[in-house]
């Protein structure tokens, strides 16, 4: 198994790595998203929300990126009291680990400790995404459906601290 670090992005270079590793990997998120399309996505990101990344120690190397908002677009970042993750990405290599539950488990970590009027945390699929959706509703509710440029999205919602109790179920001791 190999041994990853989990961080924000923070400096100029993490910027560009990140958004490099997200362009190559673009299509991963939906097979239509042209380069146009994932520059103002991040954007979005860099302006409104929060980049996390995911480095494998032994090559020095970004195998995983996500992002989160405080407050949904959709009310102009107002409501606080929401954590709305946007996107993950990770490398195909390691998607049969634990990476997701190590990340979610870290992005969840920063959410807490910076935002403490987070209550709950919001993910979207779109619905022709199975193995997503199937995936959030492991530890989240549906919450409702909606239409994306992209296709019909099914919106998913948790309580923060239910979120990390699920998680925290996941850590050897």
């Amino acid at each position: 198994m190999t041994a990853s670090i989990y961080k924000r992005c923070v400096t100029d270079d993490d910027l560009a790595k990140v958004s490099l590793f997200i362009l190559e990997n673009r299509r991963d998120m939906h097979p239509s998203y042209s380069a146009t399309d994932t520059i103002t996505m991040l954007y979005s990101f860099i302006k409104y929300g929060q980049l996390i990344q995911v480095v494998d120690q032994n090559v020095q190397r970004i195998i995983a990126v996500s992002a989160y908002y405080i407050g949904t677009p959709e009310h102009d970042y107002e409501d606080k009291h929401i954590a709305f993750v946007d996107m993950a990405i990770a490398d195909r290599a390691y998607r049969g680990s634990r990476l997701f539950i190590k990340g979610l488990r870290f992005l969840v970590s920063e959410i807490i400790s910076d935002n403490p009027d987070v209550q709950e945390v919001r993910f979207a699929a779109l619905v022709d995404n199975v193995y997503l959706c199937r995936l959030y509703a492991k530890f989240a509710d549906i919450s409702h459906e909606e239409d994306s440029i992209l296709g019909k999205q099914m919106k998913f919602g948790v309580k923060i601290n239910n979120l990390r109790a699920f998680l925290d179920k996941f850590v050897k001791v």
